[in-house]
């Protein structure tokens, strides 16, 4: 019984040594891994190393990074200027821009393949989608340290197998829900600002579902979200199409099949299909309590 304990002590001692995290030290100017117990794994040799993040470490050599597992065998060879873990199994990466700090980027797998090219000034991972970044310099004067310059980013979005859904030219792109994006083409004047948001709704695949003419998207309720042109509110639903007519001064969203919406400073109450269940004749308050009422029938 004593050996059985012994034996079983003994695996799940080495286990846990052999699954535990290595951690990054240095020594004079070269870094190299420690187990948590303080015993050196991998001798130190890199210029730079991280720490792991499942089993791959990203460490550099001769200026350039790649990236190793536990065991220092290489996954990713020492020839990118960037490199960051986007998740278990890909990496941002890239090479140096003009200027100091800044990268041209794109995205990679373990095996090297280039699922986004390094055309990007960022790109974040989200619901299984990358949104990219393009920054375009405007060089405005000149300082004692270097160029002046004002900044323009334009965004687009590709696919989780790196097909592009979105060209990247558009001032922003924002999720709603899980399935459907808010994409801005805003106007800019001759300075290069932004005049007003012209927002159109876009699919998860990257389908266009409305003209760009809308200010802005609420969150959806109840099959339907509000939307606005111009100074005028109503709804969509999510496959574009106009529920309720853009027609009002202002809306909230609906709660138990009815909204409030105002008009001319009054305020009232429509139901799904849009019609005035209140006429826009009162208070809010009243109106608010009105609909309470109803709900608790």
């Amino acid at each position: 019984m004593k050996h059985i304990i012994f034996t079983l002590l003994f695996t799940l001692t080495l286990f846990h040594c052999q699954s535990q995290d290595l951690l990054p030290f240095r020594v004079d100017t070269l870094w190299g891994y420690k187990d948590q117990q303080g015993m050196v794994q991998i001798e130190p040799q890199f210029q730079y190393a991280t720490k792991f993040i499942g089993n791959v470490g990203i460490v550099a050599k001769n200026e350039k990074f790649g990236v190793i597992d536990k065991k220092n065998n290489q996954i990713i060879p020492f020839h990118c200027e960037f490199l960051r873990v986007l998740d278990t199994t890909e990496f941002l990466f890239g090479y140096r821009a003009k200027y100091f700090g800044e990268y041209i980027m794109g995205v990679m797998t373990q095996d090297e393949k280039i699922k986004i090219p390094a055309e990007y000034s960022y790109i974040a991972k989200y619901r299984n989608a990358y949104t990219v970044t393009k920054n375009y310099d405007n060089i405005i004067g000149q300082s004692n340290v270097g160029e002046v310059r004002s900044v323009v980013s334009k965004y687009g979005m590709f696919s989780s197998d790196g097909k592009l859904l979105i060209p990247c030219k558009f001032s922003s792109i924002s999720w709603l829900n899980d399935t459907l994006l808010m994409v801005d083409s805003a106007l800019l004047s001759a300075e290069g600002k932004f005049l007003m948001p012209n927002n159109a709704l876009f699919n998860v695949n990257g389908k266009q579902l409305t003209e760009f003419k809308y200010r802005v998207f609420g969150k959806f309720a109840e099959g339907v979200a509000k939307a606005r042109i111009d100074n005028k509110f109503g709804f969509i639903f999510p496959n574009g199409k106009v529920a309720i007519p853009i027609e009002f001064d202002f809306c909230e969203d609906f709660s138990s099949g009815y909204a409030l919406i105002k008009q001319k400073n009054k305020w009232g109450a429509i139901d799904k299909n849009g019609k005035i269940v209140i006429q826009p004749a009162f208070d809010y308050k009243e109106v608010k309590a009105a609909l309470e009422e109803k709900y608790s029938r």
